[in-house]
Order: C-alpha cells, then structure tokens, then sequence
C-alpha cells in the first residue's frame, strides 16, 4: 500500500525542481530556438512571395511590351508595303509614261520615214513608168 509521508513530499518537490530546471535549461531555449527558426522561415516565405509577384510581373510587363513591339513591327510592316506599293504604282505609271513617249516618238520618226518613202518611191514610180511606157511604146514619152 502506499503511504503518504515526508519522502513523497520530497519527490514531489524534487520532480518540481526538476521540471523548473529542466524547463527553463532545455525547454525554454528550444522554444526559442523553434520560435526564431519559425520566424526566419516567415520571413524567408514573405520574401519568397514577394519575389514571385516582382517575377509575374516583369513577366507580364515583358510579355505586354513584347506584344506592343509585335504590333508595332507589324505596323511599321504595313506601312512599308504600302509605301512599296506607292512606289512601284508611281514607278510603273513613269515608265509606262516614257514608254509612251518613246512610242511616241518612234511613230512620229516611223511616219516621217514613211512618208519620205512615198515621196522618193512616188518619185522613183513616175520616172519608172515613164521609162516602162518608153520601153512598151518604144519611143520617148
């Protein structure tokens, strides 16, 4: 049976004792020491969210700058073509100009050659039928 004496109170006090040593030696400072890590696992986490929000956005920032460079290319693109476009129509409409004048020209040259042709095969066809009634009629015309 169990009898209650001074040694109980003795071991009562004793584990007591021990709990308050113990506690304020080994428990009290690993608290501590969990709490600190705890913390700086906190703060590293902030940090770390921190970081990804700054990522997405350079991300998006990039992204969105990307794009209105794309469109911008794309533009300017446009642009370019059509002042190509522009400029072969007026580089046609120029030749096909020149090239009119010089067909122009050489049919103006061409007729004047034909008509001096006629005018000298005109001439050259009197003379040639004058000689051709002298030889048929064998006299002088």
């Amino acid at each position: 049976m169990i009898t209650i004496d001074l040694s109980i109170v003795a071991e009562i006090i004793g584990v007591l004792i021990l709990i308050v040593v113990l506690n304020s030696w080994l428990y009290q400072p690993l608290r501590n020491a969990i709490e600190k890590r705890k913390e700086k696992m906190d703060s590293i986490e902030a940090e770390a969210v921190k970081f990804e929000d700054r990522i997405k956005s350079l991300v998006e920032d990039y992204e969105r700058k990307l794009k209105e460079a794309r469109q911008a290319g794309k533009a300017e693109f446009e642009k370019l073509r059509e002042e190509a476009k522009e400029l072969e129509k007026k580089l046609l409409g120029e030749s096909m100009q020149e090239a009119e004048a010089k067909r122009q020209e050489l049919m103006s040259q061409l007729t004047s050659q034909i008509e001096a042709a006629k005018k000298e095969l005109q001439a050259k066809a009197e003379s040639f039928a004058v000689e051709i009634a002298q030889k048929l009629l064998g006299r002088a015309v």
